[in-house]
């Protein structure tokens, strides 16, 4: 629970962040490199959950519409997991290059979605921006590399602890 409310706090001090230092910037989706972190070390179920949150509250800070932001970090926290136990190993430059593509797939939903459920069209949005936003999370993810570690499991080789194989 510590660990929890830990990233629930460090999720609204972000929100808080961004909506006031950072506001009408090109910013690092700092919330992103949060759920996949929380879902690496503690499961899919609680990375699904803790992204829905982030994004819910991401929503409602931004007071316009529910649900985009909800729908790509629960979606992000849902399938962290499932590529890293695909992956032999779990390296900075396989870590950094899931969160760029999490990070291109969230400005894409996020947009689909204002477009189709607002009427908000991005059209004439220059595409540098979303280009900046993207690489900007990569190299964020790049210096927080040693949260994105996903936690030692030892279901391979259930009550051997201290040897390495």
């Amino acid at each position: 629970m510590k660990t929890f409310s830990f990233y629930l706090f460090t999720a609204l001090l972000a929100v808080s962040v961004q909506g006031t230092l950072l506001n009408n910037v090109i910013r690092p989706d700092f919330l992103l490199i949060l759920v996949c972190s929380y879902s690496l070390r503690h499961g899919q179920a609680r990375g699904t959950a803790y992204g829905a949150l982030t994004g819910l509250l991401l929503d409602s800070a931004s007071g316009f519409i529910l649900g985009p932001n909800i729908l790509t970090k629960a979606l992000a926290g849902f399938f962290i997991e499932p590529i890293r136990q695909k992956m032999f190993q779990w390296n900075v430059f396989i870590s950094i290059t899931i969160i760029g593509l999490f990070s291109l797939a969230d400005v894409f939903l996020v947009y689909i979605c204002l477009e189709t459920f607002a009427g908000l069209s991005f059209f004439n949005r220059p595409l540098t921006i979303s280009i900046m936003q993207v690489v900007y999370t990569t190299v964020l993810s790049l210096f927080l590399y040693p949260f994105l570690k996903p936690r030692e499991s030892t279901k391979a080789f259930p009550g051997v602890k201290g040897r390495t194989f």
